[in-house]
């Protein structure tokens, strides 16, 4: 995917995401608001360099391609008097690389945007069925299925206050039979307020119950932060 198309697909998610927004209001602490309604990057410094690693891991290499891991590197180019952040984002090295991209007034961590992009493709993928089904019903997911337990995580050798989002958005889906087994798909979230970005670790887990369909796991977790080298 070109640079051009990588940032349309993104910007497309950000919209799906902002129409979260209007939601009614909800506990506190409610899932959906801790991912949605909190301002990740506050906290982060201009100059500050959060990267992310990416790690992809199929059971079945001749359908789903294979096993790597790759980095995503998030820039904290400047920090407005609103909070809001200007951020540089590149995706990925080599082959797979994206072209850089420039992206405004976020408070937001994209990189959330990300993940559940790359878990509706994933569904769409493995089973045949489209993107804008998937994406609905994983939003509807997060808002209406979502749960959250406290825990802690570690960071940089540190122990953090965290919350673990786990949502399982396609159970008693009313197109059961057109999900190929995979309706049990998981996908939990790993949310640290200490933590530079918030977003510690994302992991989308794909199982069938049906014999022989492969498994896929995806993982994106914070690998490191600090200044710009």
């Amino acid at each position: 995917m070109s640079g051009k198309a990588f940032a349309v697909v993104l910007c497309r998610v950000m919209v799906v995401v902002l129409a979260m927004a209007p939601w009614p209001a909800q506990a506190q602490d409610a899932p959906v608001d801790i991912l949605f309604a909190r301002p990740h990057l506050s906290g982060v410094p201009s100059g500050t360099e959060l990267v992310y690693r990416v790690e992809r891991s199929p059971s079945d290499t001749k359908r789903l391609g294979e096993p790597f891991g790759d980095d995503i590197k998030l820039v904290v180019r400047s920090v407005a008097a609103s909070g809001s952040r200007d951020i540089d984002l590149r995706m990925f090295t080599g082959e797979r690389a994206r072209d850089l991209m420039s992206i405004p007034d976020l408070t937001g961590n994209p990189v959330l945007l990300i993940f559940l992009d790359r878990a509706v493709n994933n569904m769409v993928q493995l089973t045949g069925g489209t993107a804008p089904y998937f994406k609905d019903r994983l939003r509807a997911g997060l808002r209406d299925k979502a749960t959250g337990e406290a825990t802690k995580a570690e960071f940089e050798g540190k122990m953090l206050d965290a919350t673990r989002i786990t949502v399982r958005p396609f159970v008693d889906d009313t197109n059961l039979g057109r999900m190929l087994g995979y309706e049990g798909s998981k996908f939990e979230i790993l949310v640290a307020e200490a933590a530079p970005g918030m977003l510690l670790d994302m992991t989308s887990h794909f199982v069938s119950t049906l014999p022989d369909a492969p498994k896929l796991e995806e993982r994106i977790f914070l690998k490191s932060a600090g200044a710009q080298p």
